[in-house]
């Protein structure tokens, strides 16, 4: 993985690069340290490690359009993201070719400081609230018909039917059942009846971060900021907020409801699509994983808890909010 960062790396204005592999997953992560100046960056070279990790933000424009928004958030002192960092040639997005898997792209952004969200913090409390603002902010940026345009996934009911389709091989795979594959796509269905009561709304479908989880949150001063835009994209504002919301403690979601409301209009009545875009969410993410044996261990286990209660729960119109 090393060489290939050496590669990408000299094409950036780095001195002296001290290059540490992080993870491969939708993309291969670097941390990379000029050992000149002491900063930080963080190096992606785009090419996930399974194709259902693959799409519109791999391509030329998904990455240009990701570079445009994390610029303006900043630009506009929405909220504070990482900066992306221009090349020798003053681009943002860097070409790659290796023999070993062909070509992509890389990008490279400035490190954020600070310690990885694990909910054990002293001040959680009032960092579930903080990050309810976060997210908030991040959601009016793009209301109004602000930020449309960009080329980046989105996250509708086409998403649905992809997933479903996805996931029919997760059936001869012995992943789950025939049985609950038919509960997952009961529940979809429903999800899909919610979907267009959402598109009746005014202001309920934006820019959304997408790929919510403590990882991708660091605690910077007890200011919690979000990383990781890589899946973002155009979806419904509260696709967030369940993902968020299932990422913390079930004792923490009231705060973090909070302070979502606390910026944005919200109304508690909601917490019946917030349990669906959690459920959506489950369900895509299965079908990124479902073709990797190498990663999709969890989906078995998941799947017979989710589909064992929760999804009859939901289905028969019980709260499965604090339980998700």
């Amino acid at each position: 993985m090393i060489k290939h960062a050496e590669r990408v790396i000299v094409s950036y204005p780095i001195a002296e690069p001290v290059i540490e592999f992080i993870r491969h997953n939708e993309n291969m992560t670097f941390k990379v340290t000029d050992a000149s100046s002491g900063r930080n960056y963080l190096l992606r070279i785009h090419w996930p490690r399974t194709a259902g990790l693959s799409g519109t933000q791999h391509t030329l424009e998904g990455l240009e359009s990701e570079v445009f928004l994390l610029q303006e958030l900043n630009r506009r002192k929405v909220i504070q993201v990482q900066e992306p960092v221009a090349n020798h040639a003053g681009g943002y997005v860097t070409a790659y070719r290796s023999e070993e898997f062909g070509s992509c792209f890389a990008t490279v952004l400035e490190w954020f400081e600070g310690s990885v969200l694990t909910g054990n913090e002293e001040n959680i409390g009032l960092i579930a609230y903080a990050l309810g603002e976060t997210f908030a902010e991040l959601h009016n940026a793009s209301s109004g018909r602000q930020l449309e345009g960009l080329t980046r996934p989105v996250y509708g009911a086409a998403s649905i039917d992809s997933a479903l389709e996805e996931l029919k091989c997760g059936i001869t795979g012995g992943i789950y059942s025939q049985e609950q594959y038919n509960t997952i796509a009961e529940v979809l269905d429903v999800v899909k009846e919610q979907l267009t009561e959402l598109d009746s709304r005014q202001d309920s479908w934006g820019i959304i971060h997408a790929d919510v989880q403590s990882g991708n949150v660091i605690v910077k001063e007890a200011t919690p900021h979000l990383i990781d835009f890589c899946l973002s994209g155009y979806g419904y504002y509260l696709f967030d907020v369940g993902s968020a919301s299932s990422a913390l403690k079930s004792e923490l979601r009231p705060a973090f409801l909070e302070g979502y409301s606390s910026r944005r209009d919200f109304t508690y009545d909601d917490i019946r699509y917030i349990e669906g875009q959690i459920l959506m969410d489950v369900f895509i993410s299965y079908a990124m994983f479902v073709r990797d044996p190498g990663s999709n261990g969890w989906i078995k286990e998941h799947a017979a808890r989710v589909c064992g209660t929760l999804c009859k729960d939901f289905l028969e119109g019980k709260e499965v909010f604090h339980l998700l």
